[in-house]
């Protein structure tokens, strides 16, 4: 059997590092704590798997390990994290990864093939108790077997043009196989892995803390003695970092808060951005289970009613959402071009037009006189805004209910909403990975619209399937046509960030995502 080999990418001893102006070689430095903010409010869990917001991972990922990983300096170029080498069979059905030697769990143990295992077995089938958020990911795995401990095979039912970037999401965290066989749900509860930082303890409300580990298997890593992530509001984050209080948030600031700050350190920070936009989407999930949101009229007319370029605008200087994009990130290889944009349900200039066409399709509905509940999550409430003026503009009434994270979820889950915040999986441009939430409710419950959509699910098996690049997009663009009119989600605006990095913090990485490269190991401070 013939096979392609890849090795894993090797960090040297001297890094390179990724300054604002462009490539820049120095020899890292090591000691410090990094102390950074986090201002998406406290998790709801604290396991990868479960995982659907940064405030979880910016927290847990320095502390875990993942099979492979994507390179920030390279997006989206895949690389070994506990992987060293890998090949995979010419028929795309056999993915055969060896791990590198030595690794070692926080609590000492050693991490093998079957800790590799028993994650990945607990993602695709989860115990009962247990979320797996990203199940529909690994449908295409049949079995995964462990010849030696340091050899983990993965065989597919069907080729995954896409598998490999799969084995690479970051909540993709490998468990001690030894702790889920007496408790499965321990992630949730208990934080023990092997990545570059130990976890010490953590505060609700104030702070998370890691110091280095100095077994880590990634020799010469991490430079940092340790690092603390303070829990800030948005607010609260603007202000320490103008004081010098904290060293960055990786989420970014808007353009307006960026000036603030750097009218106040000077060339104490340095200020990076991602263009044209990261791989954040945020969008407004209906409920397709509410009896008036049932109806793809109504649901049409939301969509229509908005306006996403006189949006942009106003939003860009205030806000770090404000690009226009339908459901693939602008600038990537998924993106259409303005002028096809323009002809999908809500992107069209003339809203003159389009918000006569949606007060057309309301009466016709009979919904006159509809009212609707927006959940969002509180660091968002200019979403709910925006939604509430475009949407009273045809006629229909929203009132925006902001709550905490571990109420927000529940909501979520139970379907206790019309419209919600929702955000795609954003470490990859890919749509098998991107779009799985778009897959019938009945097969991924992570479906937060609830419908079922049979054309959807084999739209995208089909797309998964086709190692044609051209081809394969024009059935992409096919399946987004048709979700956006449907009017399952509402797509309100892609990410922009802008980020304020304390100059002594060296080794960030302007990528098109907040996903990569947060495990904080090629971080290091200028002394």
């Amino acid at each position: 059997m013939k096979a392609r080999k890849w090795m894993a990418t090797v960090v040297p001893a001297t890094a390179v590092l990724f300054a604002a102006q462009g490539l820049a070689y120095a020899e890292p430095q090591r000691g410090g704590n990094l102390v950074f903010a986090v201002s998406l409010g406290e998790p709801a869990t604290l396991d990868c798997h479960a995982a659907g917001s940064l405030n979880v991972m910016y927290r847990v990922a320095p502390h875990y390990s993942t099979l492979l990983t994507i390179d920030p300096a390279n997006y989206p170029k895949v690389v070994g994290d506990v992987a060293e080498s890998w090949t995979v069979s010419d028929d795309g059905l056999v993915y055969e990864f060896k791990l590198r030697p030595n690794i070692k769990f926080h609590d000492g143990s050693a991490l093998t093939s079957a800790d590799v295992r028993a994650s990945f077995e607990r993602m695709r089938n989860p115990p009962p108790g247990v979320v797996s958020v990203r199940k529909e990911l690994y449908n295409d795995v049949a079995a995964i077997d462990t010849p030696d401990p340091q050899t983990v095979v993965f065989r597919l039912s069907q080729p995954n043009v896409s598998m490999l970037a799969l084995f690479a999401q970051p909540y993709g965290c490998i468990y001690s196989e030894s702790l889920l066989g007496s408790d499965p749900a321990y992630p949730a509860k208990k934080v023990m892995g092997s990545g570059p930082f130990k976890f010490v303890h953590y505060t609700p409300g104030a702070e998370w803390v890691g110091e280095r580990f100095p077994e880590y298997f990634r020799q010469g890593l991490p430079y940092l003695d340790g690092f603390k992530a303070l829990s800030l509001t948005p607010a609260a984050t603007v202000n320490a970092l103008a004081a010098g209080q904290v060293m960055v948030d990786f989420r970014g600031v808007s353009p307006l808060e960026a000036e603030r700050i750097v009218a106040s350190r000077g060339k104490e920070v340095q200020i990076f951005e991602a263009n044209p936009a990261i791989s954040t989407l945020f969008m407004a999930s209906v409920n397709t289970q509410k009896p008036a949101l049932a109806d793809v009229r109504v649901r049409k007319a939301l969509a229509l009613a908005l306006d996403h370029w006189g949006g942009s605008k106003a939003m860009e200087r205030t806000s770090t959402l404000s690009v226009v994009g339908a459901l693939a990130r602008p600038g990537s290889e998924f993106a259409r071009s303005n002028a096809e944009l323009e002809r999908l349900p809500g992107f069209g200039r003339d809203m003159e037009a389009a918000r006569a066409e949606a007060r057309r399709l309301l009466a016709e509905a009979g919904q006159t006189d509809l009212k609707l509940t927006f959940l969002n999550r509180k660091p968002w409430p200019f979403l709910g805004v925006y939604l509430i003026d475009q949407l009273r503009q045809v006629g229909v009434t929203m009132v925006q209910e902001q709550v905490e994270d571990p109420q927000f979820f529940a909501r979520r889950r139970a379907g206790d909403f019309d419209l919600t915040v929702e955000y795609l999986p954003d470490y990859l441009d890919d749509p098998t990975a991107k779009w799985s939430n778009f897959i019938s409710f009945e097969r991924n419950p992570s479906n937060i619209s609830r419908y079922s959509d049979k054309k959807v699910d084999a739209l995208m098996e089909e797309q998964a399937r086709i190692p044609d690049p051209a081809k394969r997009l024009a059935v992409i663009h096919g399946l987004e046509e048709h979700i956006l009119n449907q009017g399952y989600t509402l797509p309100l605006f892609w990410g922009r960030r802008t980020t304020v990095v304390d100059s002594k913090l060296q080794g960030y990485v302007a990528a098109p995502t907040n996903y990569v490269g947060q495990d904080l190991s090629h971080f290091w401070l200028k002394h």
